[in-house]
């Protein structure tokens, strides 16, 4: 279920997306309103499932269903193997690591650290985003954040 909390993240994550998208792509405003409803739409899977491991896929799967354009980047949000991110893709991940749990801006070391705390380092969850983290850095787009 979604909880308060987790609708904070999301708004937070859906205005992230939006600004990234407006650096990314400064004159395409319909671009920008995809990546504010492709963040509004990122955790939907949370209202379906309890386990956080599946979210992205349970969501992606009925976005799918539905047609939605950005049903992948849904569903492979989070996922630390994806090395080839399409712009939308990177926009949501970079995002979601710089938004807190209750919306808040952090940047990607200070979501670290909060993950850090909440699952502890030797987490895998934890493990997982420091590699996404690395990747979104080492990206030549970052930059332009």
């Amino acid at each position: 279920m979604i909880t308060q909390n987790r609708w904070q993240h999301i708004l937070g994550v859906a205005r992230k997306c939006k600004e990234y998208a407006a650096k990314l792509n400064p004159n395409d405003n319909k671009f920008t309103e995809d990546m504010f409803l492709l963040g509004m739409l990122h955790d939907m899977g949370y209202e379906f499932m309890e386990s956080n491991a599946s979210h992205a896929a349970v969501g992606g799967e009925i976005l799918k269903r539905n047609n939605y354009r950005y049903w992948s980047e849904v569903s492979l949000h989070g996922d630390e193997t994806v090395d080839n991110m399409s712009d939308e893709l990177f926009i949501l991940n970079s995002a979601d690591m710089s938004t807190g749990p209750n919306g808040e801006d952090f940047t990607f070391d200070e979501r670290l650290k909060e993950i850090a705390s909440r699952f502890g380092t030797d987490a895998v969850a934890y493990k997982k985003c420091v590699i996404e983290v690395e990747k979104l850095k080492a990206d030549k787009r970052y930059k332009k954040l």
